[in-house]
């Protein structure tokens, strides 16, 4: 967050203030000395007038000098936090499409594996195998860009809770999942089996609540640009 610096605003106040008591201490004392002293008296005034006449000036051109920077450093922080929110959003985004690819590569391996759970295993699970193979290629390069682009805006984040959701430890057991499929010999083991279909579902589970929170994070987001 951008932080106003800013001087003392009550010391543009000090020579303005100054001049009016000069001139406002001069004026009284003249018209009492009236009487004794004429000339003097009237020079007296005119010097009192002009200095309450300065002491006017220079609290208007000490106001207004006072209030532009600060205008203007409003103005630049609109801008700069208007840049920050559109680039939050722009990784929001990406962030929501890759962890929804993770996703979809998890149903799939389930849909493959329920198809070995009650019936004889099927002779082609190696087809399982090749598949999963190429998956968990691909969601070891979907998490290292989700985890680089989530660090890009972690601070401008209001959930705190995504940071754990979409953490490296969080989106690692998805790579872990496929890589079980590849040690898994359902016709020697079906309960190992049973509990790694139990374990993508749980991480689908997971990763569905995680792109929950992104959605709302990037409604939150389009609020806000709509208030800017």
């Amino acid at each position: 967050m951008m932080t106003r610096l800013r001087t003392n605003p009550l010391l543009w106040l000090v020579p303005p203030s100054i001049a009016m008591a000069v001139g406002t201490t001069t004026t009284l004392m003249t018209i009492l000395e009236y009487n004794l002293t004429s000339a003097i008296s009237d020079t007296n005034i005119t010097l009192s007038i002009g200095g309450i006449a300065i002491g006017i000036i220079g609290l208007v051109i000490g106001y207004y000098f006072q209030n532009k920077p600060s205008k203007t450093m409003h103005r630049l922080y609109a801008k700069f936090n208007k840049k920050d929110e559109g680039k939050k959003y722009r990784y929001l985004n990406r962030i929501s499409s890759n962890t929804l690819l993770i996703t979809k590569k998890l149903v799939r391996l389930e849909n493959l594996i329920d198809k070995y759970i009650d019936d004889p295993p099927p002779k082609d699970w190696q087809i399982v195998r090749y598949s999963a193979d190429r998956s968990r290629k691909k969601i070891e390069e979907l998490e290292k860009k989700i985890v680089l682009d989530f660090t890009q805006i972690i601070d401008l984040v209001e959930n705190s809770c995504l940071a754990g959701k979409l953490g490296a430890n969080s989106l690692y057991y998805s790579w872990y999942l496929f890589d079980e499929t590849l040690r898994i010999n359902p016709e020697c083991d079906k309960e190992l089996l049973r509990e790694l279909r139990k374990g993508i579902r749980g991480q689908i589970a997971e990763l569905d609540d995680a792109l929950c929170s992104l959605k709302e994070e990037e409604e939150e987001e389009e609020e806000e640009e709509k208030r800017i």
